[in-house]
């Protein structure tokens, strides 16, 4: 029997979803474990842009490095190596290069909406595949709100 390949969950996570499950972002990290444990245990699947790599590599890079304020780096190079162990396992699918089209809707998202280009990138990575998007971004969760009601 063939599975119905619309009750797979998936879902389009930005860099401030992921960051938060990998750090455990006290205020967030609560409600990513649990999208990201029913997704896995689903089978599910993870869509994220190109630049999304780049986004959390810095993310990690940066709370690996000293504070300039107390010296102290949020994370530990060990727990750096183990949140990139940690994002590899996830079932993290990254977008193809994206063409003219696709370039042209984003530019088009980032001007209506009034974000940046990179995060339009996940706002049209998810209104593509009419995927839901996780986000703790506020501006990008305001444009796919306003976005799904129309």
């Amino acid at each position: 029997m063939e599975e119905n390949i619309s009750t797979i969950p998936c879902f389009v996570a930005d860099n401030s979803f992921l960051a938060s499950y990998l750090l455990q972002n006290e205020e967030y990290s609560e409600q990513a474990e649990s999208d990201i444990k029913n997704l896995m245990l689903s089978n599910g699947q993870i869509y994220v842009p190109q630049i999304f790599w780049f986004e959390i590599g810095n993310v990690l890079l940066c709370n690996s490095r000293p504070n300039k304020k107390t010296g102290i780096p949020r994370i530990t190079k060990t727990e750096l190596m183990d949140n990139k162990y940690d994002l590899g396992l996830l079932p993290i699918y990254t977008d193809l290069q994206p063409d003219e089209e696709i370039q042209t809707r984003i530019f088009t998202y980032a001007e209506e909406y009034g974000l940046t280009y990179y995060d339009a990138a996940y706002l049209e990575l998810a209104s593509r595949h009419n995927l839901p998007l996780k986000t703790y971004d506020e501006d990008l969760k305001a444009a796919y709100e306003k976005m799904k009601s129309l």
